[in-house]
């Protein structure tokens, strides 16, 4: 292919995914990742343009005016990635990097060292793809296959700026303005326009792909505290029963003692209130593998994987000791919320899901029966027998 016929290929595939990025950004929300993603498209569209015509601009310009629009638009790439990661990032981020560049540059055509500024815009230029690779490889993209593959892609170009590098230092770069032959602008353009098809297709997969696993987390959780919901809490259940070898479990039951009288008495806002600090507290005091769900209303469970009867005992009282320590803005400061639990420990051999709820549901009764705020052991009927 032609260098026209490349430069045409990548300019008009990077307009019709800044439009399409634009578009997208009118229609989903958040909305602020397309738009830097829109504006990295067409930024690099128009730096594409300024090399295909630097023969008929000033030197200085022919310089400058390309490789700053490319860096800019790397910024913008760079960006985009940490606002769809949720990490801190500012416009000053994606303007430093080309300031920088800048400065080198223009220091450098003062003593007509055209080297220097060709090595300068290739260096910052993988250092952009190296810290955007890092956004994409963070924790919020775990799980993504298009995370993988925007993380080759700007390996893959990351890996052209760094030979692009070497060949500067080595060879002491362009020595003039014409920057490469065309055979090393060929090259350059095709890698481009392979980066250009990878980044376009997959920020487009990204975006959905983590909507539907917010979506799927979503169905997760209740949408008042943030617990897993009875639905999960069953599957987590039924998966422990099943595991084949077993290992001993705590299942805890526990319900907030006379809630009704939270409402009744301070309305149901602060009800509300009062469920979200108790379940913040209540998963400050868990292990990463336990699971915490509320089952409905004021009645809540805790899985308690791998546990010693002892330990299962310790974790139910020490949450029945933290609730009944929390206070509440909306209420005086003796007023106190206390819970019952009833807790089963073992490896759930011959039981049933419903069957093992039943049995530490006898025990969450008798804390109840023998005066509320307290823990009670559970025994299976067959067990007991």
């Amino acid at each position: 292919m032609d260098l026209s016929t490349l430069f045409s290929a990548n300019v008009l595939l990077l307009s019709i995914f800044a439009i399409s990025f634009l578009s997208m950004s009118f229609r989903v929300t958040p909305h602020g990742h397309w738009r830097s993603w829109a504006l990295a498209n067409a930024v690099l569209a128009a730096a594409l343009v300024c090399f295909a015509f630097s023969r008929q601009l000033p030197i200085p310009a022919a310089y400058l005016v390309p490789n700053t629009l490319m860096l800019l638009a790397f910024g913008f790439h760079w960006h985009a990635a940490r606002q769809l990661a949720h990490l801190p990032s500012k416009i000053s981020g994606v303007i430093a990097p080309t300031i920088a560049y800048l400065l080198v540059a223009s220091i450098a055509f003062q003593f007509s060292n055209y080297a220097l500024a060709y090595t300068a815009s290739n260096v910052i230029f993988t250092v952009l793809c190296i810290t955007t690779i890092w956004a994409f490889a963070s924790k919020s993209f775990e799980g993504l296959i298009s995370a993988v593959g925007l993380i080759l892609a700007f390996v893959f170009i990351a890996a052209e700026g760094v030979l692009r590098t070497a060949y500067g230092l080595i060879t002491d770069g362009p020595i003039g303005p014409g920057m490469l032959s065309d055979t090393i602008q060929d090259v350059h353009l095709l890698c481009m326009l392979l980066f250009v098809s990878m980044t376009g297709a997959f920020s487009l997969a990204i975006s959905f792909e983590q909507i539907a696993q917010r979506h799927k987390e979503a169905a997760r959780r209740d949408p008042l505290t943030g617990t897993f919901n009875r639905r999960e809490f069953q599957s987590r259940l039924d998966e422990l029963l099943h595991t084949t070898p077993k290992d001993n479990f705590g299942l805890v039951h526990f319900d907030l003692d006379y809630f009704k009288r939270v409402n009744d008495q301070f309305g149901h806002v602060a009800g509300d209130q009062a469920l979200v600090k108790i379940c913040s507290s209540v998963k400050t005091h868990l292990r990463q593998d336990d699971c915490f769900a509320r089952l409905g209303g004021e009645e809540f469970a805790v899985l308690l994987p791998d546990i010693s009867r002892e330990n299962a005992f310790k974790v139910a009282d020490r949450l029945r000791e933290r609730i009944s320590d929390l206070r509440f803005d909306f209420a005086p400061d003796n007023f106190q919320i206390t819970a019952s639990a009833g807790i089963y420990h073992g490896d759930g051999s011959q039981l049933a899901s419903t069957d093992l709820q039943h049995t530490v549901d006898k025990g969450l009764y008798q804390s109840k029966h023998d005066g509320r705020n307290r823990v009670t052991f559970a025994e299976p009927q067959a067990n007991s027998a």
